[in-house]
């Protein structure tokens, strides 16, 4: 038999307009933040489905929400979307995901086909750092938000990561163990916050005193082929000269790093340091670990509460930046010694 919002009202012991407030996500509903979460517990739980013809015909809404991947197989964007349909699946809405291999016009496709009534919002994981599919939808009138990228200007609503600390804490690290040859490595520059990773790797090279030419910079490695092929040549300068440790804040391009070294018998850190970057909390390698999941979550909230809120809710400014922290995972050690 399927939940219903009495039998969550009764469990919780509420009313049923306030669990069926919640639900919808109403940030003005009057309830302790522990009652609130108890209900969304409560309703994740028991599979609580609301009954969607119903409710369209009375709202006009479709009660889905759409979200823009660059990589459905990438681990870091599955991860996001898990803590996306948790909340929305909690609010009584399904999730639309849909990939753009990263192709903008694929992406200005896909909005421009979801904007016409199919969903209520857009969580967009795609932009780069100039996007005209973004630039359209500020004008569409459809609720959205930037998940994890962001454009080049500070208009659009949007969650994400600290990508400068990720790439100065990245260096950092590597620099305290004695580190002074260290490749970076990272794909297209286009998206925004890998150029904020590699500005904040930069900063990382001046605290730590290293000129900048000493730096092996790689920003063009847009799949993982391409990673482990650069690396693979990497490995096979003379000793003196390649890097002593590689950092990749990027997920497939760590795995490519990892793929290469492991082909070329090269064990971390007895010959080489390597700092990755992981959509989990639990990497393999020493990584750079956002918080994909929460982040995936607070996107949706934001979203929904801009869905269910006053019309000035949803033209608000909003800038959330969240923490990321290095794990290690025994995968970096000192420099070896010069000659």
């Amino acid at each position: 038999m399927a939940t219903t919002l009495g039998a969550i009202a009764k469990q919780v012991g509420v009313d049923v307009s306030l669990v069926s407030r919640v639900l919808r996500g109403d940030a003005k509903a009057r309830i302790s933040e522990a009652k609130r979460a108890q209900i969304l517990k409560v309703a994740a739980e028991s599979d609580y489905r609301p009954n969607r013809i119903g409710r369209s015909l009375r709202t006009g809404r479709a009660f889905i929400l759409g979200m823009l991947t660059p990589d459905i197989t990438n681990p870091f964007h599955s991860v996001m979307f898990r803590g996306v349909e948790e909340v929305a699946m909690a609010g009584g809405y399904d999730t639309v995901l849909c990939n753009t291999d990263d192709n903008p016009e694929r992406c200005r496709k896909l909005v421009s086909v979801l904007a016409e009534g199919h969903i209520d919002g857009l969580l967009v994981g795609t932009a780069r750092a100039k996007d005209e599919a973004i630039e359209w939808l500020r004008d569409a009138g459809l609720p959205y938000l930037l998940v994890n990228r962001r454009t080049a200007q500070d208009v659009d609503p949007w969650v994400g990561p600290d990508d400068f600390e990720a790439g100065r804490l990245g260096c950092a690290h590597l620099a305290a163990l004695g580190h002074r040859r260290i490749a970076f490595l990272i794909s297209d520059l286009d998206v925004w916050n890998h150029r904020r990773r590699l500005e904040g790797f930069l900063a990382g090279l001046a605290e730590a005193g290293i000129d900048e030419g000493e730096a092996v910079i790689a920003t063009d490695l847009n799949t993982r082929a391409q990673a482990k092929a650069f690396v693979s040549d990497l490995l096979r300068r003379p000793k003196r000269t390649r890097p002593t440790a590689l950092f990749a804040p990027q997920t497939i391009v760590s795995q490519g790093a990892v793929a290469a070294m492991f082909e070329a018998g090269v064990r971390a850190p007895a010959a080489m340091s390597i700092v990755g970057f992981s959509a989990t909390t639990e990497p393999d390698i020493t990584s750079i670990c956002p918080p994909n999941l929460e982040m995936g979550r607070m996107a949706a909230e934001h979203l929904l509460a801009r869905l269910i809120g006053p019309a000035e809710a949803a033209q608000a400014p909003l800038a959330v930046m969240l923490p990321v922290r290095l794990v290690d995972r025994g995968t970096t050690g000192p420099a070896p010694a010069g000659p």
